[in-house]
């Protein structure tokens, strides 16, 4: 059983999609009874991209755009607080977006990070990627990418798993922090010898048998694995396929009307991810909903 988080730390840019990552983040956290943080990172950046287009002396220092946001964010954080019957705190750092945001959730102690899927970003961060997938590698905790706006509580989880203890970190997580959902562990496998046997001649009714017999055995894996992992028995579902399990993200989100994918971050290097991709990060892309990527504070826990 995971503990549901004491402090939530939500990343706010003043953009529709920051907004939304608000609202999800109030909502999960009334439930819980947690503090919210809401934090504004101006980006460092800044000054660089407008140093040619005007006058410094038109420009705020630093300092003083670091007072601004925090004048704005502030009563925010209280409407927020007494809507919802919370303690809710403005912060405001300057810096790299994705660091920042990580450096602030090591100083409070936050147990999950919200953020939108896209916001407020400059040229330079398009091309480099986005803030949501940096911070697969560098927070220190779970983190919660927000693609929908908040319609209603989590109610469909879709769990894609590895069978490995990162991914079963992650069904844990799942069933304890939205017990009220139906949870849909889904694996897809691939065969070693799949890619050979078309240029080795093997009929597809022999390699069809394997696949069947492959997937029999791992149905009985999953059965076990959901029932090592979930505290108590609930709503969950199995579903095991053969193929390529990041080409099958996207299909099961659709299948299975997911409100949100709770999947296990590896948090792989830049050079690593260029060169063996990551389901997690495919699963930000491509998923039509939102995505909890679990790491840190959660894989201890498996």
């Amino acid at each position: 059983m995971i503990p549901t988080p004491r402090t939530v730390l939500v990343g706010v840019d003043f953009s529709e999609s920051g907004e939304r990552a608000q609202e999800r983040a109030l909502a999960l956290a009334s439930g819980w009874g947690a503090e919210i943080v809401l934090h504004h990172v101006i980006q460092s950046s800044l000054w660089e991209d407008l140093r040619d287009d005007a006058d410094d002396s038109d420009q705020p220092t630093p300092e003083q755009a670091q007072t601004r946001a925090l004048a704005a964010l502030q009563p925010r954080a209280e409407v927020a607080g007494q809507l919802h019957g919370l303690r809710c705190r403005a912060q405001v750092s300057i810096g790299r977006a994705a660091h920042a945001l990580a450096a602030a959730v090591e100083a409070c102690g936050a147990q999950l990070l919200v953020v939108g899927s896209h916001g407020e970003r400059s040229i330079r961060d398009a091309v480099l990627g986005s803030t949501a997938q940096k911070l697969t590698r560098l927070s220190p905790c779970p983190v919660l990418v927000i693609k929908r706006p908040l319609e209603s509580p989590y109610r469909t989880v879709l769990a894609p798993t590895d069978f490995s203890p990162a991914s079963r970190a992650a069904l844990r997580l799942a069933l304890s922090w939205l017990p009220g959902a139906t949870v849909h562990v889904a694996h897809a496998f691939e065969l070693p010898y799949d890619g050979m046997a078309r240029f080795a001649g093997i009929d597809d009714e022999i390699m069809s048998g394997y696949h069947r017999r492959a997937a029999a055995r791992l149905r009985v894996q999953m059965q076990a694995f959901v029932d090592h992992c979930r505290p108590v028995p609930g709503a969950c579902v199995t579903l095991v396929v053969h193929g390529h399990a990041a080409s099958f993200i996207g299909r099961w989100v659709r299948d299975v009307d997911a409100d949100v994918v709770v999947i296990a971050a590896r948090g792989k290097s830049e050079t690593e991810r260029a060169f063996l991709g990551s389901v997690s990060l495919d699963a930000v892309q491509q998923a039509a909903c939102d995505v909890l990527l679990v790491r840190g504070l959660a894989e201890q826990a498996a």
